[in-house]
């Protein structure tokens, strides 16, 4: 097989995702030239990966011509081997042995897993892809750099922090987030670096008000430079966000927390990750009073189960609850809490 054609994903968190389809077919067709169409936003997570040939933007609003010029292009090349993560009409058009179907049934309901299902049915699923490479050495190094330019000399075993999230209902509450740090921070003697988007850093910020230890990041590094990061980190602390998903990736023990999205079909089983979430079935925003798209209530989820979670992964003792100065309210949500009908 002389070439491969990848149509992932836009946004960075389902691209990040992914990566193991392309590993699972760099790892059986190390000669190949892979070529992957991505969304602008998630490309930089790509452009390192010395398994991928060429890559190319996709941009799902553009017009009818960008999109005929775009299929002209990708007709230069005949792809021995053509997969569709997204389920585009574009296997179709273009000429090649191996297509993804159109028409699937998915044994299963994790969103990273359906895409190594596609593999599967095209006979080319790999049940272990070797790890995919998201930085290079330039970006360890420049990453390293920036932290020395904020006082921070050591190079690794940092706590690293995401409080963001591209929908703000899956944010955590601050308050929440900065009790974990204290008291991690207290414990563990470790600097806490927070990542995230250059819009999140107010939210950062506000986290990071008063506690001595923490240092705020966002909009300061590149992609691959926050994968760095997270890959020298020794633990990662995450909403449902990008981060959250390459820290697993990465191997990095990570503790991601959920609140209205589903941890079965977004989140991560492993080693070195946990699943921070409380029992929705206890909470009023659960019995369907709102659309699905308004709710954003973490079900009472608090500090004491992130801590927990966080000293597990840690090989710290359990925290105590009387360690958490905060009683988290049933409902965690920016609306008041709906009653009961």
């Amino acid at each position: 097989m002389k070439n491969i054609l990848v149509i992932t994903l836009s946004n960075i968190g389902d691209v990040i995702m992914t990566t193991p389809v392309i590993m699972a077919l760099a790892a059986q067709f190390p000669n190949a030239k892979i070529t992957v169409l991505v969304g602008p936003k998630a490309s930089a997570i790509l452009e390192k990966s010395p398994h991928i040939h060429r890559v190319i933007l996709y941009h799902k609003k553009a017009g009818f011509i960008a999109k005929w010029r775009l299929l002209m292009e990708l007709k230069k090349n005949r792809h021995d081997c053509i997969v569709d993560l997204r389920n585009t009409p574009i296997p179709a058009l273009l000429p090649g042995k191996n297509r993804s179907p159109l028409i699937r049934r998915f044994r299963k309901t994790n969103m990273r897993e359906r895409h190594q299902e596609i593999l599967e049915m095209m006979r080319l699923g790999l049940n272990k892809p070797p790890p995919f490479q998201f930085f290079a050495a330039d970006d360890e190094r420049s990453a390293l750099e920036k932290l020395r330019a904020k006082d921070i000399s050591e190079t690794a075993g940092w706590i690293v922090v995401a409080p963001g999230a591209a929908s703000e209902k899956k944010r955590w509450p601050i308050t929440h987030f900065q009790e974990v740090i204290q008291r991690l921070a207290a414990e563990t003697a470790k600097k806490v670096i927070l990542i995230g988007a250059g819009n999140e850093r107010p939210i950062a910020e506000s986290v990071a008000h008063d506690i001595v230890d923490a240092v705020v990041f966002c909009g300061e590094t590149t992609l691959p430079e926050a994968a760095a990061l997270l890959a020298r980190s020794a633990l990662v602390l995450a909403n449902d966000s990008a981060i959250m998903h390459l820290g697993f990736e990465l191997g990095v023990p990570t503790v991601g927390i959920f609140g209205p999205t589903d941890h079965d079909k977004y989140g991560h089983t492993g080693e070195n990750f946990r699943i921070a979430r409380a029992d929705a079935d206890a909470c009023s925003c659960h019995d369907l009073q709102r659309p699905y798209a308004e709710r954003d209530c973490f079900h009472g989820l608090g500090p004491a189960e992130v801590l927990r979670l966080a000293a597990e992964l840690l090989g710290l003792p359990a925290f105590s609850d009387k360690d958490c100065c905060l009683s988290p309210p049933l409902c965690d949500s920016n609306h008041e809490r709906p009653e009961r009908k």
